[in-house]
């Protein structure tokens, strides 16, 4: 779809494009990992709403009509986004809330979009998208990258709008308000839910939980609605107060790992005799050093409940020294030196010390299924993840086959705006053999 937007007067020059641009990127590039503080986002909701009647306000005194297709379509989305185009590249960013008139929601979006082509400018639009299915309004409400063609005339304050009915029954309503830009660019726009200003019932932390201090109302005309087909349950529980994490997740794990040993009091049985300390045999310098690499991926399956699988690969070397104290040995073995004929283990064991450098390397295949049960109330909960894991080693003939249980109870800790991060100790952890 292509946008023209014309303004008869100027009062901004383009001297400060370029500034703006510079700023506005950095400002993209910082808020795919900010988070809004909690206590900033009621009053950024209201701001939101508050621009979203003013734009239809607007629209409406351009567009008497436009109040006819606001009482007959399903839902509508007001957006505002601050655009800048230096000569080849050009960025935006913006807000936007989605009202959904059959469930009765909103849906606070971000807006983030790209240009590429010729042109030079800068301003403020302001958009009404309105949707008469509510497929389409769910598809939108989803996120997702829209692209096209747009050329845009814009100069001054005075504010003018634009029309276009979409094939799929959709009505877009442009108003720029200020700027100055001539440019003509192909364009992506990425839409996507803002889960900080939307109470869509999903959790700040990775644990379900209800009561949270920090807990941030939405509003009571806007009910939550879990989108998400797992965990079953969700709905049910979400109506009730609780928060749960998104439902789907993966992960790659590494680890190296040295650890130094420490290795006393061997004992050796031979033959099924009864095992008997060999105090002749001393070990140094042993230490064992391994990489682990381990992906997880993982489903809650009941707001209490996840489930994971996990698929590992290690390879790791052992190396120590074994000492063989001579004269030890030969004690060991009742053998008496200088005697008549002379004992051939003389010679080679008295007053010698023996070293016997060993080094093994082990690789092999970890296997994993699990679970973890797990509840929060306010900022505390408790986390009871179960695993059983089964190692399939190259080098031995030996299975390692493990049973973990590790109860943890832990506090969940607001980090202003870097979020809300849960911090835990394990109670007690089960091995059985």
């Amino acid at each position: 779809m292509s946008v023209f937007v014309r303004h008869s007067e100027s009062s901004h020059g383009f001297k400060a494009i370029e500034n703006h641009f510079i700023a506005l990127m950095a400002v993209l590039l910082l808020s795919a990992c900010a988070t809004i503080p909690v206590e900033e986002r009621a009053s950024l909701r209201r701001k939101i709403n508050t621009r979203a009647d003013n734009t239809i306000a607007a629209l409406v005194e351009k567009q008497p009509e436009l109040v006819g297709e606001l009482d007959t379509c399903v839902g509508y989305f007001v957006g505002c986004v601050s655009g800048v185009k230096a000569p080849a590249v050009g960025a935006g960013i913006g807000m936007g809330v989605l009202f959904d008139k059959v469930q009765f929601t909103r849906t606070y979006l971000d807006i983030k979009r790209l240009d590429l082509g010729l042109g030079l400018g800068s301003g403020v639009y302001r958009t009404l998208i309105l949707f008469h299915n509510h497929e389409t309004l769910e598809k939108f409400r989803s996120g997702t990258w829209k692209t096209g063609l747009s050329t845009e005339s814009v100069f001054g304050e005075n504010r003018s709008t634009m029309v276009a009915v979409m094939d799929d029954g959709v009505s877009i309503y442009v108003l720029a308000e200020t700027g100055v830009a001539l440019t003509a660019s192909a364009r992506v726009v990425m839409l996507s839910v803002n889960e900080d200003l939307t109470e869509s019932g999903v959790s700040e932390v990775s644990i379900p939980n209800t009561g949270f201090d920090t807990y941030d109302e939405q509003s009571e005309d806007a009910p939550r609605i879990w989108d998400h087909r797992l965990p079953f349950l969700a709905q049910k529980v979400i109506d009730i107060g609780y928060d749960l994490p998104l439902p789907y997740g993966i992960s790659v794990t590494y680890a190296n790992i040295s650890q130094d040993m420490l290795l006393s009091g061997l004992q050796v049985g031979i033959n099924g005799r009864d095992k008997e300390p060999f105090e002749f045999v001393a070990f140094e310098d042993a230490n064992a050093q391994n990489d682990t690499w381990q992906l997880k991926i993982d489903a809650w399956l009941f707001p209490f409940m996840n489930v994971f699988g996990l698929l590992g690969k290690i390879d790791g070397a052992a190396t120590l020294d074994v000492l063989l104290d001579g004269n030890g040995m030969l004690d060991h073995l009742d053998v008496t030196c200088g005697g008549f004929p002379p004992n051939p283990l003389c010679p080679a064991l008295e007053d010698k010390t023996i070293t016997l450098p060993i080094e093994t390397t082990f690789s092999g295949t970890t296997y994993g299924i699990g679970t973890i049960l797990a509840g929060g109330w306010h900022n505390w909960f408790v986390a009871i993840p179960i695993t059983f894991t089964y190692a399939d080693m190259d080098t031995t003939d030996t299975e390692g086959i493990a049973l973990t249980v590790t109860p943890r109870l832990g506090r969940s800790i607001n980090m202003g705006k870097w979020g809300d991060y849960p911090f835990s100790v394990a109670a007690i952890t089960w091995m059985p053999n």
